[in-house]
């Protein structure tokens, strides 16, 4: 599989650097690249097409340009990820999920946790 595409849509410009620079602890399988794209442009849909993942960030985003996004995703059936906030962190654990869907490893458990019990 080549590189996974995941376009962030959204977010603070000044963000940009932090959102790309994503932990090289995903470096075990396919690379990622990730594009952002902070407003609706010419180019939007067909950057969205040629993305395994989506990542919305509603906290700086239109809403006219949010729909539109979540137009291409639903009739495209690409994964999309909606990170309330624009913090680095969110985004980040975003396009982290994306990547795994991607490449279909199962996401890590939380620190701590045990597996539960069937209920019977």
């Amino acid at each position: 599989m080549s590189a996974v595409r995941v376009l962030v849509v959204g977010g603070l410009s000044r963000l940009e650097a932090f959102y790309r620079d994503v932990p090289g602890a995903l470096g075990d399988g396919p690379g990622l690249v990730v594009d952002c794209a902070n407003e609706d442009c010419p180019s939007l849909e067909a950057r969205a097409l040629a993305s395994h993942g989506l990542v919305l960030v509603l906290a700086h985003l239109s809403h006219p340009t949010a729909a539109k996004v979540r137009s291409i995703a639903r009739r495209r059936a690409i994964p999309l990820v909606t990170s309330p906030g624009s913090s680095v962190s969110r985004v980040r654990a975003a396009i982290a999920g994306l990547w795994l869907e991607a490449t279909n490893r199962a996401p890590p458990a939380p620190p701590g946790s045990a597996p539960r019990a069937l209920a019977s």
